[in-house]
């Protein structure tokens, strides 16, 4: 993963998203912008964090911050997001997608990888993920 340091990590609680990231991580202009951007060709859908307030709170705020790599569609009438790559709890490479709308909400993550992150990481709704960036 790149980016030698600093880091830096929160903890969000898994929660169900609302099923629209299947259609998104599988459209083709998707797919080949998170390869392209972050190495990762992904598996459909994304694992959603909810991040807890206080410390874990600004340590996100901190790697939104950063700015991450823009992510823009083919058709500007699309919603465009930033992409930043985290490792997730200490074992697996992903991406946090944050979709580039006014009303996205604050504590909410949204995560890529290449593989279902559920079934690796064992965990289902309720249930704490660390994930850790590089500090910009």
């Amino acid at each position: 993963m790149e980016g030698d340091g600093p880091w830096l990590s929160f903890t969000g609680k898994v929660a169900t998203g609302k099923g629209e990231a299947v259609g998104f991580t599988s459209a083709p202009w998707a797919r080949a912008a998170f390869v392209d951007l972050v190495g990762i060709d992904p598996f459909p859908g994304t694992l959603n964090l909810i991040v807890m307030g206080g410390d874990d709170q600004a340590a996100w705020a901190r790697l939104r911050a950063s700015g991450g790599r823009l992510m823009a569609p083919p058709d500007p009438a699309w919603c465009a997001g930033r992409l930043f790559t985290v490792l997730l709890a200490d074992r697996v490479e992903g991406a946090i997608i944050v979709p580039e709308v006014a009303d996205y909400a604050g504590d909410q993550v949204e995560i890529i990888a290449a593989v279902n992150l559920r079934a690796t990481l064992g965990v289902g709704d309720g249930d704490p993920v660390l994930v850790s960036g590089p500090a910009a």
